[in-house]
């Protein structure tokens, strides 16, 4: 059992996954720097989505600093995602006319390319959530169907960064935070998400899609609560993802 990480945005409090989940830490720094713009129009049309992605750069380069917390000090990075004074200056370092190359971001390691993953949001008769992220990661996970269970053994040490994986000047080396040890769980992207407004359920949100995942739930945040769209029209929307340093996609 752990404690969630718990932070104040727009007027809502957030209640995530903490590290070895790189989700819930990622969204609420992008929301804490995209909060400091004028809601809702500081986020809307080409110039809001350069400021998206913008703030996607920014939260992937410093995911990569966390790793398992029962294997590695990550108190720091994980107060550092949560503190708005940080992204402030983060912020500073958008510019509305221009953009960057991958060095200036901050971003010293090569990402993980995780995968997969399902999810499911669920309210009672009286109110409790629960907001289930799961995954065996790739399709049918390694493939391999246990003979006395019928489960289907997952493949998540591929979440692991490697210390074989060669860098070059062109990519980032991995990242020592995520490498492989015993009983060491691998770093995701899973973002199961509660929205309280004062103490009280607002609603859930989560997502699958491996590390399009904390883009993808951030986005649907930002369309119910920041621009006003219903649940089903912030679902639906277009979105864009970038996984720092180089992949940027849009999806409609």
């Amino acid at each position: 059992m752990r404690e969630p990480i718990t932070a104040n945005v727009l007027g809502l409090k957030i209640l995530s996954m903490p590290p070895p989940s790189s989700g819930g830490v990622s969204m609420t720094l992008i929301l804490n720097i995209l909060a400091q713009y004028a809601i809702p129009t500081g986020l809307t049309g080409s110039l809001g989505t350069h400021r998206l992605i913008e703030a996607l750069k920014h939260a992937f380069a410093v995911r990569m600093n966390l790793g398992d917390p029962d294997f590695v000090n990550v108190s720091q990075v994980v107060a550092d995602m949560l503190s708005p004074k940080f992204a402030q200056e983060l912020k500073k370092a958008i510019h509305d006319n221009m953009t960057f190359g991958p060095k200036y971001y901050g971003g010293r390691w090569n990402q993980i390319d995780d995968h997969g993953t399902s999810h499911v949001s669920i309210v009672d008769t009286n109110r409790n959530p629960v907001a289930i992220t799961n995954t065996v990661n790739a399709f049918f996970g390694s493939k391999i169907l246990s003979p006395s269970t019928g489960i289907v053994l997952n493949n998540e040490m591929d979440d692991f960064s490697m210390p074989s994986n060669n860098s070059s000047k062109d990519t980032p080396p991995p990242a020592p935070s995520n490498f492989v040890r015993p009983g060491k769980r691998p770093l995701s992207s899973m973002t199961p998400t509660i929205i309280l407004k004062d103490e009280k359920l607002k609603t859930m949100v989560g997502a699958s899609g491996g590390a399009n995942i904390i883009a993808g739930t951030t986005q649907v945040f930002l369309n119910h609560f920041a621009l006003g769209m219903d649940q089903l029209s912030s679902v639906m929307a277009p979105r864009v993802y970038h996984q720092s340093p180089y992949m940027e996609e849009m999806r409609n």
